[in-house]
């Protein structure tokens, strides 16, 4: 071997080491599950405010809820000016996408805060991506893919990989098979685009992640015990459920992943008063008479600690794991689950103000420099 051409790969693999140094340095991008069940005034959100409407579950409500003279919830959220200062929170917070269950064509109120988003011109930094769910994609079939590839245009569209616009699945596809995503990633291409990185959501999914030809697998939710009156406390949720079941299998098996963190899971208001899409639910009421209700914050709801301490756990496991999350990407149950128990937007205090907790705290993992290093 000649020296001119020894000096060139010395020089070629200096160049892979000084890259792959610079890739474990880099903090992790960091999203927050969207269900825009509180926009208009649609039925969906006549429902939230039904299950939300307990006086002893107000201290969950979005922060530009309203509480009426006789008690009663308001929770219509449909401004820009909403939309705006959730962007604002967000950016504050150090999140850099939301991801926004996507409803296509079905819902029309379900989009509305997607629709806000897009409208608003200054976005703050804050990117999004798309949820999709199995059986929607189904029922669409590939005359989905050109809609799909419209968002996957967007200079605001969350992308990893140097490029590969992010695209989540929740539960598997049955009529589209891999040749059907494949055409989704062809179609991608030919707009002169990166074939879109796919991650399906779900457990035990990772037999179906093959059979689909999708990248790496990740969560929508961490449910513990499930629907239930008797929830997993905050501190077992994530220890035991995500920690243990999620990220140790993970690296046990060598999954490929998108990390999952979570806010928490407390279905308790849907329990008492079940909205029409859990059918499945029987109602459990409390018979507390209104004017007795207390605040029902216990060890089930996160404090912002807590949940600090968690998302910082799982900036620290992606950044160990690149190998398997080398999107080097997280997703957060969730934005604004009000009513299913993992929220990060702020709430509406006891004052009437907004209370943005949750925000501060998330501000102090994302501006630590010490996860931004190994």
């Amino acid at each position: 071997m000649n020296n001119t051409l020894s000096v060139h790969i010395l020089a070629a693999l200096l160049l892979t080491s000084f890259a792959a140094s610079h890739a474990a340095d880099e903090a992790p991008i960091v999203g927050a599950i969207r269900w825009d069940g509180w926009y208009g005034d649609g039925g969906v959100v006549n429902e939230v405010e039904h299950s939300l409407g307990q006086p002893k579950y107000h201290f969950r409500l979005p922060w530009f809820a309203q509480i009426g003279s006789e008690g009663k919830a308001g929770i219509n959220g449909d401004s820009q000016v909403i939309m705006e200062q959730e962007i604002a929170y967000a950016a504050q917070a150090g999140l850099n996408y939301w991801a926004f269950l996507d409803y296509l064509d079905e819902a029309p109120g379900m989009s509305i805060g997607l629709k806000r988003y897009l409208d608003a011109k200054d976005k703050k930094g804050i990117r999004y991506c798309l949820v999709e769910e199995g059986g929607r994609i189904d029922k669409a079939g590939t005359k989905a893919w050109s809609k799909l590839v419209e968002h996957f245009r967007s200079p605001d569209y969350q992308t990893v990989l140097d490029g590969r616009p992010l695209l989540c699945l929740n539960a598997k596809t049955n009529k589209l098979g891999k040749a059907e995503w494949d055409e989704l990633k062809r179609q991608s291409i030919a707009a002169g685009l990166k074939a879109p990185y796919l991650v399906l959501m779900g457990w035990e999914v990772e037999k179906d992640r093959k059979a689909l030809g999708f990248d790496a697998i990740s969560e929508y939710a961490c449910a513990g015990k499930g629907y239930t009156t008797d929830p997993e406390t905050y501190s077992r949720l994530t220890s035991h459920h995500v920690s243990e079941k999620l990220w140790d299998k993970w690296k046990r098996e060598r999954t490929p992943c998108i990390t999952f963190a979570t806010a928490g899971w407390d279905t308790r208001p849907r329990q008492e008063r079940p909205p029409s899409w859990c059918s499945w639910v029987k109602a459990t009421p409390d018979p507390t008479p209104l004017a007795q209700q207390k605040p029902l914050i216990d060890a089930t709801t996160a404090t912002p600690d807590e949940i600090a301490a968690h998302v910082r756990a799982a900036m620290e496991w992606t950044k160990a794991n690149r190998d398997l999350n080398p999107a080097n990407a997280i997703i957060l149950y969730a934005w604004n689950e009000h009513d299913e128990g993992g929220w990060l937007q702020p709430t509406l205090g006891a004052d009437g103000k907004p209370n943005d907790a949750r925000i501060k705290a998330l501000e102090k993992v994302f501006r630590a420099p010490a996860l931004l290093k190994p």
